[in-house]
């Protein structure tokens, strides 16, 4: 049996998708916190503006789910896990066709979550009550898994592609935990605790160069690490804010969404933000009356362009702080 599924698991992960029932106001884009150069959109990709593959047709694919998170290949796709179909969109900007992958014969995906990609284009893959990371080809044929008896519930997922080394947000160890690309156990950062360098429920993890960014959502906060796992920087993000996804930009600023404001946050590499974009201003009243969250998936593409992914399958591009201007 190539994945362990565990009650805990389910239960833990599905309260990670509550930031699909959650309630919105209105259908108008929230307002941005102002003009700014550190968030500049120029594009969005539409679904209904790519071509279906002849397989997806024949099959009944293609239908939407809920759309969860999001990367993006150095072939110029970009990939969104969907936890009701269990599959992967897979949107190719460079030929204008979508298809779904759903895994192989022997191994169907089942609710994929957070997902990355290494620098060959395979895929890692977090679901639904698997404690382990499932890898495959960029093609969808499943390669194999990390973590089997070492990972409990992991979340967020991040490739260093100049390391090949994964690191992964285990929600209920309370650490990140490193792997090289063929699943051996590498480094543990973190320990589980609220003082500083101890992580709560951690739900993602970014990588800039030898700095490695959790998000504690447990203790309301990012801490920053460097490789070897000492503490560098501790920012609170306070209670009016729930940051659900990051990435970050060719000179270490940090992106995340923001599932409070609605939009995407811009953060230098002292914590301070930048800028916002479609978001609410904090502690506006929300009505009951909902369009759904304005963003809920956040990836870097090849050419270092923010990727935000709504949850129409919708993806708009920003230009980062270090590009725009």
């Amino acid at each position: 049996m190539r994945r362990l599924r565990t009650a805990a698991g389910i239960a833990v992960l599905l309260l990670l998708a509550v930031i699909i029932p959650r309630a919105w106001g209105g259908d108008d884009a929230p307002q941005d916190r102002g003009k700014s150069p550190y968030l500049a959109s120029f594009k969005t990709y539409v679904p209904k503006e790519f071509q279906q593959s002849r397989l997806d047709r024949l099959s009944g694919g293609l239908a939407q789910g809920i759309p969860y998170r999001m990367a993006a290949d150095s072939q110029g796709r970009i990939l969104v896990t969907d936890t009701v179909l269990s599959v992967v969109h897979v949107f190719d900007t460079k030929e204008g066709k979508r298809w779904q992958i759903k895994g192989d014969r022997n191994n169907r995906l089942y609710a994929p979550t957070y997902i990355a990609v290494d620098a060959d284009n395979n895929i890692y893959l977090t679901e639904l009550g698997q404690s382990v990371i499932s890898v495959l080809h960029p093609g969808g044929r499943f390669l194999r898994t990390i973590g089997l008896g070492v990972l409990k519930v992991p979340a967020g997922i991040w490739i260093d592609k100049r390391t090949r080394r994964l690191y992964v947000a285990d929600w209920l160890r309370s650490e990140i935990l490193s792997f090289d690309l063929e699943g051996r156990p590498l480094e543990v950062f973190g320990s589980w605790g609220t003082g500083p360098g101890q992580l709560y429920r951690p739900l993602d993890v970014v990588v800039h160069g030898d700095t490695l960014v959790v998000l504690d959502a447990g203790n309301s906060r990012f801490e920053v690490f460097d490789l070897q796992g000492h503490l560098r920087h501790i920012w609170p993000y306070g209670p009016n804010r729930t940051p659900i996804a990051l990435a970050c930009d060719a000179v270490g600023n940090l992106y995340y969404i923001d599932l409070d404001s609605g939009g995407l946050v811009a953060m230098d590499r002292e914590g301070k933000v930048l800028a916002g974009a479609h978001q609410r201003p904090f502690g506006q009243l929300v009505p009951q009356s909902s369009a759904g969250p304005n963003f809920i998936g956040l990836a870097l593409d090849p050419l270092g362009k923010i990727l935000a992914l709504r949850p129409t399958l919708a993806v708009e591009v920003f230009e980062p702080a270090s590009d725009a201007g």
